[in-house]
């Protein structure tokens, strides 16, 4: 009978083959070949994983050597399979439309408990070491892991959330295209809030919103490098670039708009339109700046008390920062007084327009 069962197989004809190893199953129950030819069926009929988890218990529990060898190239050939369906698949994504254009694809936070799981499957997806593969999935905040051409970041992304890993990409074109609006100062915060910003053309725009179209904010801290004179461990006088302040940063999202309007300390006009910290306070030192700018935080506080705030910017640009060719590509949309060039304000700009555009499906920011 279990010729008749690898003819069958061989001719593709999986429902005579699947009725007579149910046959040979009741009159040898026993017989050392029915789960390898079980797994067999599993292959020819297109049931891979079936076919996979049949072949590893055959070489988990058989004995015989043939049957093991059988198995084990059993096993090679669903690992070919996968691999030319995956190019195709592959080749499928890199051939649509806008499949060219640079994008990002961002791993989304995992709960801890998921994590081990989920990097067996995640290091299947990505040809990694399983340890590898758990280091780089984020229990935290995201994590910016790949960026390219959007054919192949879409591939890898369809990918990894069939394996139930929370995750997204989208095109550069789409955080570029997103309208950047630089406050200067509220000219009206009440009903129907009035500020007066600052287009991308330096034009001076006012913008008119209600409370309840703002999403969630942004909010984060930039550093502001100085170079600088020290002494090396021999005492010895050297230069070196340091950190020697923070400019305080605060996005409102209005996705109903595709627009952000971007506050922040050192470009805020405090004493301007209305007024929402005491005019008693000094107007001198950096201090009254932190004042001003909490008391500021404080009333958005109030006015927007139940949408979520995103303040884990430093941990995604810890990440983001080692992708510089693509953070160029990024107009960064903040006017900062800098010596030299640096890619933290690019940084903020992907994260927070990354905020913005998936807002509609992201549940968990950070507080």
């Amino acid at each position: 009978m279990l010729e008749r069962v690898v003819e069958a197989i061989e001719r593709r004809d999986c429902e005579r083959a699947d009725r007579l190893l149910q046959d040979l199953k009741q009159q040898e129950p026993d017989h050392p070949w029915i789960a390898f030819y079980s797994a067999r069926l599993a292959e020819a009929s297109g049931n891979l994983a079936v076919a996979e988890q049949g072949y590893r218990e055959v070489l988990c529990n058989a004995t015989n050597p043939k049957i093991i060898s059988q198995a084990r190239q059993g096993i090679e050939r669903l690992v070919q399979i996968e691999r030319q369906q995956r190019q195709q698949e592959r080749d499928r994504a890199m051939a649509e439309p806008g499949s060219q254009e640079p994008g990002v694809l961002v791993l989304e936070a995992i709960d801890p408990e998921l994590r081990q799981s989920a990097a067996k499957k995640f290091a299947k997806i990505m040809n990694l070491d399983p340890y590898i593969a758990r280091l780089q999935l984020p229990t935290r905040s995201w994590r910016l892991y790949r960026t390219g051409s959007m054919g192949e970041l879409r591939f890898y992304s369809t990918a990894i959330a069939a394996a139930e890993i929370p995750c997204f990409c989208l095109p550069i074109s789409r955080i570029n295209a997103i309208a950047v609006y630089k406050a200067r100062y509220f000219q009206s915060v009440y009903t129907t809030p009035t500020v007066i910003c600052q287009d991308k053309n330096g034009r001076s725009v006012a913008i008119d919103f209600d409370w309840s179209q703002v999403s969630q904010r942004v909010e984060a801290l930039l550093p502001l490098f100085e170079k600088c004179v020290d002494r090396d461990v021999r005492g010895r006088l050297i230069r070196k670039t340091q950190i020697q302040d923070y400019v305080k940063v605060c996005d409102l999202h209005l996705p109903g708009k595709n627009t952000i309007v971007r506050l922040w300390d050192r470009g805020y006009q405090f004493h301007e339109g209305i007024i929402v910290f005491d005019r008693q306070q000094s107007v001198d030192g950096q201090t009254t700046l932190i004042q001003k700018w909490d008391r500021l935080m404080q009333f958005l506080q109030q006015q927007l008390a139940t949408i979520p705030v995103w303040s884990d910017f430093k941990a995604f640009a810890d990440m983001a920062r080692d992708f510089s060719d693509t953070l160029k590509l990024i107009d960064p949309q903040i006017d900062l007084f800098r010596r030299e060039e640096t890619d933290w304000d690019n940084t903020f700009q992907l994260y927070s327009g990354l905020v913005l555009l998936s807002s509609s499906r992201t549940p968990k920011p950070i507080r």
